[in-house]
């Protein structure tokens, strides 16, 4: 399974479009959208492993200059969540 990690990220004013616009289409991104709330974008990546990851990571914030910090979510599983209980037709 692959590794992933979200991304929040706040920016300069005025400059959420500039940061999309540079991080959608990256290796990795899987997606780049614009929140309303404290964050101004949420990032998620994907790659092989943890190392791609974190290259991949570096790499593509290191090209976003309006950024003024960011918060890394790595998740400690992912997957489908599987309900508790299952439906029986009776």
């Amino acid at each position: 399974m692959e590794a992933r990690v979200y991304v929040l990220l706040n920016t300069v004013d005025n400059c959420t479009d500039q940061v999309l616009e540079t991080l959608r289409g990256r290796p990795g991104i899987l997606m780049a959208d614009r929140l309303e709330g404290p964050h101004d974008v949420m990032i998620v990546m994907e790659a092989p492993d943890r190392a791609k990851l974190a290259e991949r990571m570096v790499r593509a914030l290191a090209q976003v200059e309006s950024m003024t910090e960011d918060l890394t979510l790595l998740p400690a599983e992912t997957g489908y969540v599987r309900p508790a209980f299952a439906c029986h037709k009776g």
